[in-house]
């Protein structure tokens, strides 16, 4: 119940913020938008960028000592701490980590790192097709201060158990439906770190990473030859809990699933953000980009258009 509520309270500050967008993000998407789309749809800079927000913002708990600004959670750490990025749970980040402190050092003079973090996320979904427009705010506080260790889900192992894991995502507020639609960000994703489990470099979580699709949630359950699922989604999928059967109401399902994931990560990006500080953000959800599909196809070789 207590994740429920805050989901409707973050979601309902982000619904209600105000003021007006400053005119830069509009410039720093269309700087993103040239990296994140490529001819096969969202690039590895995309991946990256949706991984990153999500480990920058979901290092918070509800059982850490509480910090200023975020206890960990939505706060830049990431980007500006120089200890967080070397954790292994960030490994394959690090090329990533390089091109957004570029970003950061163009931009910063009118942009948080925080901001620049989950807008990014935000960019980066819309460029692989089929994404969804996530709500997407600014007016975030920024802090170097590494975000405490162990609070992102393992891959693997104990900590990828269906329970270790629905547990882990309640203790931040984000309750078993939208821990569904969250991990369906997979159907863009490439292991980068997972080789010690049999996962080889780039090997994709479905068989259209360059698209936003509900293949992930099919091929978590099918396991089709070049597809390299990870435990964690496998015990997920199980239909024996509410998170599992969430997972598979998505199958075959995309409206249902962009619907769900859109105000699923707008709460992610907000995580140990206090309703005070929320209610003084500034709604740049215009700012990011509409959907990259019809510029895919454009940019296609004339024989892929037709495929």
């Amino acid at each position: 119940m207590f994740a429920k509520t805050f989901a409707l309270f973050a979601f309902t500050a982000l619904a209600e913020a105000s003021g007006s967008c400053p005119a830069i993000w509009s410039t720093v998407a269309s700087d993103l938008s040239q990296s994140f789309i490529g001819s096969n749809g969202c690039t590895d800079l995309a991946r990256g960028a949706i991984r990153f927000a999500f480990h920058d913002s979901a290092s918070y708990s509800s059982k850490t000592q509480y910090y200023a600004p975020a206890t960990g959670g939505a706060d830049g750490s990431l980007l500006l701490s120089s200890v967080e990025i070397t954790r292994d749970e960030n490994n394959g980040l690090q090329s990533y980590y390089g091109f957004l402190q570029e970003k950061y050092s163009k931009y910063k003079s009118q942009v948080g790192a925080a901001d620049l973090v989950q807008f990014a996320a935000s960019v980066a979904i819309v460029s692989c097709p089929g994404g969804p427009k996530v709500p997407t705010v600014v007016g975030r506080k920024d802090t170097s201060t590494a975000a405490p260790d162990n609070l992102l889900p393992k891959a693997f192992g104990a900590g990828a158990a269906q329970q270790v894991l629905i547990q882990l995502f309640e203790d931040k507020g984000i309750s078993q439906p939208e821990l569904a639609a969250l991990i369906g960000a997979h159907t863009a994703s490439k292991a980068v770190a997972q080789e010690a489990y049999g996962v080889p470099y780039n090997g994709p979580q479905d068989s259209t990473p360059g698209q936003w699709d509900v293949k992930y949630y099919s091929d978590t359950d099918n396991h089709p030859s070049g597809v390299y699922s990870f435990e964690s989604d496998v015990n997920l999928s199980n239909p024996n809990s509410t998170v599992g059967q969430t997972f598979q109401s998505f199958v075959n399902s995309q409206s249902k699933w962009n619907a769900a994931f859109a105000p699923a990560m707008a709460h992610l990006s907000v995580l140990g953000i206090s309703q005070a500080d929320q209610a003084n953000f500034v709604d740049c959800t215009s700012a990011v980009p509409s959907g990259s599909h019809a510029r895919m196809i454009r940019a296609a070789p004339i024989n892929d258009r037709i495929r």
